[in-house]
């Protein structure tokens, strides 16, 4: 059963991937954009096709710390594919929301999203996410819905996806107008933090450096 709390909420998971296991993704991913030539299309843009073994890497950890995550996040049931994003100096994500989805009764549903680092930059580059009492952030076609899988009283923001957000699109226009109070964490490489699918969240420029983090979301199954 979803609840709107673990929609919401926050947590990490502490050695989410093992040193020896951050090491190894760092260097698959640098080996694998060397042989490509992979470049972003735009600032953000997730790179979804993995060497052998990365995605498995990840899913196995995923499946290795449910426990942890199902304190906080207690539907959750797996996870979709990993994807990577990298920013370097200047570069950041814009403040979005993804959502449970863009039909939130379909399948999956996405409860939370996990991101874990590789490599940190030196300067900024931090996640954050934004909390916000604005009633914009709702969306209204889904006032007084009510489906299996969801706990009464269930309600579901609109969504603003980064690469949306990115390109100035006029139906995610309404997010700029959202006052949000940030919170910002350090979590270096290895750790894990997990969002609730219905915050604002984004990561702050890179002032030095680069950061590379691998991210997926959590799926309930009724």
């Amino acid at each position: 059963m979803i609840t709107l709390t673990e929609t919401l909420a926050v947590d990490t998971v502490d050695a989410f991937l093992t040193t020896e296991e951050t090491a190894r993704l760092a260097r698959a991913i640098d080996e694998h954009i060397e042989r490509t030539g992979w470049r972003p299309a735009y600032v953000g843009e997730e790179l979804t096709a993995f060497p052998d073994g990365v995605q498995d890497t990840l899913t196995a950890a995923t499946l290795r710390h449910l426990p942890e995550l199902r304190r906080t996040f207690p539907s959750v049931t797996g996870c979709s594919p990993w994807q990577f994003i990298q920013f370097t100096a200047g570069q950041g994500a814009t403040r979005h929301m993804d959502g449970i989805g863009a039909d939130p009764f379909a399948r999956p549903r996405h409860v939370a999203r996990v991101q874990v680092t590789v490599e940190d930059a030196a300067r900024g580059g931090e996640f954050f996410f934004e909390t916000t009492s604005s009633e914009e952030v709702w969306d209204p076609r889904f006032d007084g819905d009510h489906a299996p899988g969801y706990a009464p009283g269930m309600r579901f923001t609109r969504i603003a996806p980064h690469d949306k957000v990115s390109h100035g699109t006029a139906d995610t226009a309404w997010i700029h107008r959202v006052h949000g109070n940030r919170w910002t964490t350090p979590a270096g490489p290895g750790t894990a933090v997990v969002y609730g699918a219905q915050l604002i969240h984004g990561v702050n420029a890179v002032a030095e450096g680069r950061t590379r983090r691998f991210i997926t979301g959590l799926t309930a199954e009724d």
